[in-house]
């Protein structure tokens, strides 16, 4: 994969080198879902008027890295495709890097991201691949290109083509447009989580990792979905949130949820919070405040966000508060 510090783009002024990278990761995102590369489209896409991404889509036609509209949809050239690749792999392994590493929001992962994602060298990028494991995937569930600048080969499909009452697992979460985005991370609907779909007025139910989700109509586009691997259990019956558990209760975990990750995830399982683990809750402050969980004969303290991404199976009455 070649250097930013090597291709056309390296003379440009920083800005337009920066608007022309974005509309040339919007091209390949089209590419890879398989949709038209229109004006307005690539306008969406790159967070920008369609007057000035037409601009930038003519620079790119004169650096050779884009093909003329052909029925008005563009097309990537072999070198604007490998800038694209580049960019694209840049900002996907720093979200990775955001969500296993720090503690920052996933509303703010796709802007870090992309501030960054203009800086970073191919060996710099390499280096932060091997250190990551060399993912798959992001924390959206969006294809990582390889160095070689390979993706993976996609199998997810809408959730609105998913059959209702079948098991599956959430593949991918869209970030954009943000609005959108944050109204669904609000439902703590994470990539890698198990669901059976039900049909509903206004929308989509879910049954999630033991929690009862409804995605109104607008969120539902934002969400692929895919058939569990052979080697992936199905939704656990029986299984609830810690967070439901009621005072006296206690349970045995099952596993933390895909959404917990760095910092997070590390404590929790610092702290006891592995497969097959007893747990007991204790005590609950009032207005909500923290819940005390007696866990290896030592009680913690964990918020209602923690505690959400914790699945147990309730060992006695376990009534749900």
């Amino acid at each position: 994969m070649p250097d930013s510090s090597s291709t056309p783009l390296a003379q440009m002024p920083k800005l337009d080198r920066i608007a022309i990278e974005d509309v040339l990761r919007a091209l390949l995102e089209c590419e890879n879902r398989r949709h038209e590369a229109t004006e307005a489209q690539l306008a969406g896409l790159s967070d920008m008027s369609r007057d000035r991404a037409v601009q930038r889509l003519g620079q790119a036609d004169q650096l050779g890295l884009v093909s003329a509209p052909y029925q008005g949809v563009w097309g990537l050239t072999a070198e604007g495709r490998a800038e694209a690749v580049r960019v694209m792999r840049a900002h996907r392994l720093t979200e990775t890097k955001l969500a296993h590493e720090t503690s920052l929001s996933p509303e703010r992962w796709h802007d870090v991201a992309h501030a960054r994602e203009h800086r970073l060298t191919a060996d710099e990028l390499d280096a932060l691949a091997d250190r990551l494991g060399n993912p798959r995937f992001d924390p959206h569930g969006d294809p990582i290109p390889t160095r070689e600048g390979h993706f993976p080969s996609p199998e997810d499909v809408p959730l609105l083509d998913w059959p209702v009452g079948s098991p599956g697992v959430i593949a991918h979460v869209e970030d954009e447009p943000k609005q959108l985005f944050a109204r669904l991370a609000a439902t703590g609907l994470a990539a890698g989580q198990r669901f059976v779909a039900q049909a509903a007025d206004g929308g989509i139910e879910l049954l999630v990792e033991g929690r009862t989700t409804f995605l109104v109509s607008s969120i539902v586009p934002l969400v692929r979905v895919r058939a569990l691997h052979a080697d992936e259990l199905g939704p656990v019956a029986g299984a609830v949130r810690l967070s439901d558990l009621a005072d006296g209760g206690s349970a045995e975990v099952v596993t933390l949820l895909p959404g917990c990750m760095g910092a997070e995830r590390s404590r929790l399982l610092d702290l006891g919070f592995v497969p097959g683990s007893r747990i007991e809750r204790v005590l609950s402050s009032p207005l909500h405040g923290p819940v005390a969980y007696r866990v290896r004969n030592t009680l913690i303290a964990l918020r209602h966000s923690q505690s959400d991404q914790v699945l147990i199976k309730p060992l006695n009455e376990g009534k749900s508060s």
